[in-house]
């Protein structure tokens, strides 16, 4: 069964911004660095889903009216216990926090199960580390964030492949139908 997840997807400016930074700081640190087309930051990770919940979760989803807004990732660091670098923005900005908890409620509401913790936006960019990034001066990732989208992880022998399987716009054209990957 496929694993889904709502999703951030940078454009390619950032995420090559992004995968250069976990390339830099990997030097230091070690570990995997993440693949520059699977870059992304989640929203709500389902888990397990069956694929006839597709169009449920793409209702769910038209439903989050949120303006666009801008995102930027100037901050790096990691975690001891999982062995994550990351990058993260210094502040949070409103939208995102109301759009996943739009997404929240709504697949509450539905009876999802979810993972519930406080939501921290992160990019994962090297699992794995053997130890904290040394501090180094790296060039912050920005866009305009218009749209999110659903996508649906498959394990391969080469890793994860990510599927886009729904796109939902932000901004004034927030609610409209999905479109497909």
């Amino acid at each position: 069964m496929p694993r889904l997840f709502f999703a951030l997807w940078p454009p390619p400016h950032a995420a090559k911004a992004l995968h250069a930074a976990g390339r830099a700081l990997q030097k230091t640190c070690g570990g995997k660095l993440t693949r520059r087309e699977t870059v992304h930051l989640t929203l709500v990770f389902l888990g397990e889903v069956e694929d006839d919940k597709i169009p449920l979760l793409a209702s769910l989803a038209a439903q989050a009216q949120v303006p666009a807004f801008p995102l930027r990732f100037d901050r790096y660091g990691w975690w001891k216990h999982n062995r994550i670098v990351w990058a993260m923005p210094t502040e949070t900005p409103a939208s995102l926090a109301e759009l996943v908890q739009s997404l929240e409620a709504g697949l509450r509401q539905e009876g999802f199960v979810f993972d519930r913790r406080p939501y921290v936006p992160h990019i994962t960019l090297l699992r794995r580390a053997r130890q904290r990034p040394e501090a180094v001066e790296l060039p912050a990732a920005e866009w305009e964030v218009g749209e999110f989208v659903l996508v649906k992880s498959v394990q391969t022998d080469e890793g994860s492949v990510y599927e886009v399987v729904g796109r939902w716009p932000l901004g004034e054209e927030a609610g409209s139908p999905a479109s497909p990957g």
